[in-house]
């Protein structure tokens, strides 16, 4: 088990004591201490929960039930303004989804690999026909895969589809996300966040290199190069 499946495993279910589970608890220092806190929560949880029912608790049902007659009259009256109500907030919500789609690609991978650091402590390599899948699910045929890929999921970035992939490498892991509808108009280096980044036009989409030091981002971006070289066109988006 490694740590992405440990971290999965955990989420579904803290307590458990499957072998690989507990193996990979008592190994890995950063998946103990997570396993440590989510149990420390569950346990906050079920204190929270075991409250006592309030004494009134009978007469304050019958009381809702007295008056459940006033207040639907009283919410016939108010649905006007209820509705107009919704209609401006689903409005405003509405507006609140542009400015964040409005956000540009390179923000929102730092975004996004901000909301996943457990995928760069993933450092074995993963089977090539891992990440064909992840590309064939986002519609690309990728015969030829670079080595070294150590992580691979399907991954929505803001408005965006993506295959983000980690390669570890020896100045520090470098994220590779590959959007596939969108195309950026030219190479572009960036810094974002504290993190370098690169963004290419490759293939039928975009791939986006992000790390702490971009001194591989050369290489990387020529493996990958040469591998979309080698691919069909996209059935999809």
């Amino acid at each position: 088990m490694n740590c992405v499946e440990f971290r999965r495993h955990l989420g579904a279910d803290p307590q458990s004591n499957a072998v690989e589970f507990v193996r990979h608890r008592a190994e890995c220092p950063r998946c103990a201490d997570a396993a440590g806190r989510a149990v420390e929560f569950d346990r906050n949880l079920l204190r929270a929960l075991n409250i006592e029912a309030p004494a009134q608790l009978a007469d304050s049902i019958l009381l809702a039930q007295a008056t459940d007659e006033r207040r639907r009259r009283v919410t016939l009256r108010r649905r006007g303004t209820i509705f107009a109500v919704a209609a401006s907030l689903a409005l405003a919500i509405g507006l609140f989804g542009m400015r964040v789609d409005a956000k540009p690609l390179s923000t929102l991978a730092v975004d996004h690999l901000s909301a996943e650091p457990f995928a760069l402590a993933t450092t074995a390599p993963i089977p090539d026909t891992d990440v064909r899948n992840a590309f064939a699910k986002r519609g690309v045929a990728l015969d030829k895969v670079p080595a070294g890929v150590s992580y691979v999921q399907c991954c929505p970035v803001g408005r965006y589809l993506s295959v983000h992939m980690v390669m570890p490498e020896q100045d520090g892991p470098v994220t590779v996300l590959y959007v596939t509808n969108d195309i950026a108009k030219q190479r572009q280096d960036f810094v974002r966040g504290g993190w370098l980044g690169r963004s290419v036009p490759m293939g039928h989409g975009t791939l986006v290199l992000l790390a702490k030091s971009s001194s591989k981002f050369d290489h990387v971006e020529a493996v990958w190069s040469e591998a979309f070289a080698t691919a069909p066109a996209n059935g999809r988006g």
